[in-house]
């Protein structure tokens, strides 16, 4: 019996150090998307306050990107990972959670549901241009027949 709680003891806090990994980890991403925007952009301001080369702080910004993507990368897999272990264990949701894949897709979704908005507007007013061309083709149309006519009557009158 000691032995059975012995391990449920060692269950529950390996769990909740998962969990406290878990939540580090989405620290972890958060800091890492802002260093990704912060580093880049101070590479960008160096290399227009300073006379040096461009190249080289091009160089730096690329370099820093792969960097800061490549901690991110490891960060997501190692947390991935860490859950699909504790999914084995069957003591968390079937399918593990990502911590930057719900912001891509729901971005997806909101981009998908804008372009789709705005494909809508644009095919309102391609239609409404159109009716207004055919408009103004029949009212161009009914001239020229006037004109054609009043034409045709001064040629009769001069005969």
């Amino acid at each position: 019996m000691s032995d059975n709680k012995n391990y449920e003891d060692f269950y529950d806090k390996y769990l909740h150090h998962h969990q406290l990994e878990h939540e580090k980890n989405q620290k972890r991403i958060r800091i890492g998307l802002k260093v990704n925007i912060f580093v880049p952009l101070v590479f960008l301001i160096i290399s227009f306050i300073t006379d040096g080369s461009k190249l080289i702080f091009l160089i730096l910004w690329i370099v820093s990107l792969f960097g800061i993507s490549g901690y991110l990368v490891f960060i997501e897999f190692t947390d991935y990972k860490a859950q699909e272990r504790l999914n084995e264990y069957g003591k968390i949701q079937a399918q593990p959670e990502s911590l930057i894949g719900d912001i891509a897709a729901e971005a997806e979704a909101l981009v998908l549901d804008k372009v789709n908005t705005i494909d809508d507007k644009l095919e309102e007013e391609q239609k409404r241009i159109e009716e207004e061309i055919r408009e103004r083709l029949d009212t161009l149309k009914k001239l020229k027949d006037k004109k054609n006519q009043t034409k045709e009557e001064d040629t009769k009158e001069e005969e």
